[in-house]
């Protein structure tokens, strides 16, 4: 901002100026005046702070100390020029005169606020109605110098001071020429018009008009037109003063037509075109004087004082309707809110009861999983193969028992002829397991694998149904007694722990949830105790305790959890409404998800992510105490290719219960599996939201009718106004007036606390 305005001067030049005003004494007594402080000085002299004595009142006292360096004809126009237009409003008085007095000086009116370059520069653009004010008060003030036939010629803000009241006054006439001057004068740069900046060119009016159109621009930008870092480094580049002024004739001819003050908030197109014209590069289009700025310019505030009445013509009606649309809205809204707050209320009731139907089938899914898992431990061909194994192999289980590892053992185990007997076994019960779902292809998908493990943990017969986890590597002579399908804990425990200090489920338990190491499928093992009998397992059924009965190992069902009917089910579209499963177990596992959409979606692609999706800690705590929310967010959302699942969902979670068994009511029942059930609260507002918004539509094309019967109405007054505005602007006659010297296009040192020093 200060650098588009005169060069202020120096912190150094400041410094100097309080040494001045403290160290040196006036340069000269003036007779009916008390000089009292150095206010600032510039190459030609010093302006002083003075009072005169006998009114009191503060004057500013401008002595020529250095007569020698500018021309005696300048400050002579400048001071008769003062002195002519004495009794203007808007111009800088001149109180006295001492032209015969050692140094020269003239006394002129103290003006305390600064300039409007200073007041542009502390507040940057100025409020419309504060610029229009000041711009018609400086047009007035350059109107009564034109009718003195006087012309400015270097008019900026710069030479516009402030006075007490705030009110503009025209400083600064060393440039200013008679209308039948014919000598050049050279304004501002960015403030001078174009056909000015030419040493051969003849004073005219509509220099200062442009100048005018100038400092309006700059009073609502912050910033005069056309100046850019580009133009002003094409035009220091200059190495001589003609071809200064030639790269600005033509970059102002050349430019685009300033556009910054159509973007001021509150600006009106009458006083835009105002500006523009008065910044016309070409003098014909411009106003033909300053009078007609004038005119103009209250042509305007009528035509806006005018508005209000023309608004009361239809305010009554636009206010009615309004009033109709305010309450028919309201009313509108009032009815969505509470529309919305029931569907959420009843989609929340209804995910509930889908969440506790699904966690309802899928006890049924396991309790008929626990029944088949025990049906199997009692056959007596597999006691007879456990014992075949237990017994033949009996040294190699032995040792892997004592050691939890041994590839010599595990070898040996693997070649026994008993437990390829016992495997194949198992595959022949897996094939008829499968074969009695073949109704069913999503049940046959929740079997994974079938397998044994002898009462000490160790994988003794195994048959997968999926080949992948076949070909990774079979898990017979590995010992598991940490897994919790054996050793019935609610979570895997250590494994370095001595697998002899497990011991083996005594009911049948579903284990915790763990993931495939080679299909990354998050899997889950039903497993039950083969007990040595029948009998024993009558015992067991009954209820009564077995402590005294060691079972010969344990049968383990390993299901894949993302295959069960209610998560499989349809829900319609599964990016709108589905059921996943959650991991419950204490620990930095819970909240993770077992099965959902994404999962099964990498799944497709064969991908794996080593990172799976795990509600945070605090929406889950939420949903276990309130079991359903409106505000869930859908972890998936987070990680790539899961941006679909983003946004709030209405979430409602169940626990999924344990099948009881005769005797163990006091036991847990529950699982560690909770089923979430979530719906898109977007599509759930969805039918609401359409409703409202159809019939707000409604309610606006019925509002608009009528108003667009007003506005036809007042559209011909409107055009009427308009015209009138335009027809006071008339056409610009041209003319011919001043320009000044070379120096007003180097930066000035303005140290002047009222009008500037160099003159």
């Amino acid at each position: 901002m200060a650098s588009d305005f005169t060069q202020q001067q120096s912190l150094t030049g400041l410094r100097r100026a309080e040494e001045l005003s403290l160290q040196l004494s006036p340069p000269a007594e003036i007779p009916g005046y008390q000089v009292e402080r150095l206010l600032g000085q510039g190459a030609f002299g010093q302006v002083w702070y003075g009072t005169d004595r006998n009114t009191g009142r503060p004057v500013a006292i401008k002595f020529y100390t250095h007569p020698g360096a500018i021309d005696t004809d300048v400050i002579d126009r400048e001071v008769r020029h003062l002195v002519s237009m004495s009794t203007g409003r808007h111009i800088v008085q001149i109180l006295a005169v001492g032209w015969d007095a050692e140094p020269p000086y003239y006394v002129m009116e103290y003006l305390e606020n600064g300039s409007l370059e200073d007041l542009i520069r502390a507040r940057g653009a100025l409020d419309v109605s504060e610029a229009v004010q000041y711009l018609r008060s400086i047009a007035v003030g350059l109107s009564y110098a034109h009718s003195k036939g006087i012309f400015h010629c270097d008019l900026k803000p710069a030479n516009v001071m402030l006075d007490h009241d705030w009110q503009p006054r025209i400083a600064d006439f060393g440039q200013s020429r008679m209308s039948d001057d014919q000598s050049p004068s050279l304004g501002t740069l960015f403030f001078m018009a174009p056909e000015q900046a030419d040493l051969e060119a003849i004073p005219d009016a509509s220099w200062d008009v442009y100048a005018l159109g100038a400092i309006g621009y700059c009073m609502l930008v912050g910033s005069p037109p056309h100046r850019s870092p580009d133009i002003v480094e094409t035009l220091d580049t200059a190495d001589s003063l003609s071809e200064r002024l030639r790269r600005y004739r033509e970059t102002i001819r050349s430019a685009p037509r300033p556009r910054l003050h159509y973007r001021r908030r509150g600006i009106d197109k009458a006083l835009c075109q105002i500006i523009d014209r008065c910044l016309a590069v070409d003098p014909a289009h411009r106003f033909a004087n300053v009078q007609q700025v004038i005119e103009a310019i209250d042509a305007r505030n009528r035509a806006r004082a005018r508005r209000p009445l023309y608004i009361m013509g239809v305010i009554g009606p636009i206010l009615f309707l309004m009033a109709m649309l305010f309450f028919f809205s309201r009313s509108i809204l009032v009815a969505k809110q509470e529309s919305l707050e029931r569907v959420h209320q009843w989609a929340v009731e209804s995910n509930l009861f889908a969440a506790q139907l699904a966690a309802q089938t899928m006890k049924t899914e396991l309790e008929a999983l626990f029944r088949l898992v025990e049906a199997e431990s009692n056959r007596d061909q597999l006691r007879q193969l456990i014992r075949r194994v237990t017994t033949e192999e009996r040294e190699a289980l032995d040792r892997i028992a004592e050691t939890g590892a041994d590839a010599a053992a595990r070898q040996r185990l693997l070649d026994s002829p008993a437990q390829q007997a016992l495997s194949e076994y198992l595959h022949r019960r897996m094939a008829s397991i499968l074969q009695a779902s073949s109704g069913s292809a999503a049940r046959q998908a929740i079997f994974n694998s079938l397998f044994v493990n002898d009462n000490r943990g160790t994988n003794i017969g195994a048959h997968f149904v999926d080949s992948t986890e076949v070909t990774s590597g079979t898990s017979v002579g590995r010992n598991f007694a940490y897994r919790s399908y054996f050793n019935g804990m609610r979570a895997d425990g250590p494994r370095d722990r001595p697998p002899t200090t497990y011991h083996p489920t005594r009911t049948t338990h579903l284990s915790a949830s763990f993931r495939s190491t080679s299909t990354g499928k998050w899997k889950v093992g039903i497993s039950t105790p083969i007990w040595p009998s029948n009998e024993d397992a009558a015992v067991w059924a009954s209820g009564d305790p077995v402590d005294h009965l060691q079972p010969l190992g344990v049968l383990v069902l390993t299901i894949n959890l993302g295959e069960f009917d209610l998560l499989a089910s349809e829900m319609g579209d599964p990016s709108e409404h589905f059921a996943s499963l959650v991991d419950g177990r204490p620990g930095n596992g819970q909240g993770t998800l077992l099965q959902h959409p994404y999962l099964a979606e990498l799944e497709k692609k064969g991908e794996r992510p080593t990172v799976v999706p795990q509600i945070e800690r605090p929406l889950l705590d939420r949903l276990r105490q309130s079991r359903a929310i409106t505000d869930y967010v859908d972890p998936a959302s987070r990680f790539e290719g899961g941006e679909r699942f983003s946004g709030p969902w209405i979430a409602a979670m169940e626990q999924v219960e344990l099948p009881r068994r005769p005797g163990a009511e006091r036991t847990r029942t529950a699982s560690d599996l909770w089923v979430l059930v979530q719906e898109r609260a977007a599509a759930v507002a969805a039918p609401v939201v359409q409703l409202g918004n159809r019939l707000q539509r409604e309610s606006y094309i019925a509002i608009a009718s009528v108003l667009a019967v007003a506005v036809i109405l007042w559209f011909a007054v409107l055009r009427i106004g308009q015209q009138t505005l335009r027809g006071v602007w008339g056409t610009s006659q041209g003319g011919t007036i001043t320009l000044g010297t070379a120096r007003s296009l180097r930066p000035r040192s303005s140290g002047d606390a009222t009008p500037p020093t160099d003159q």
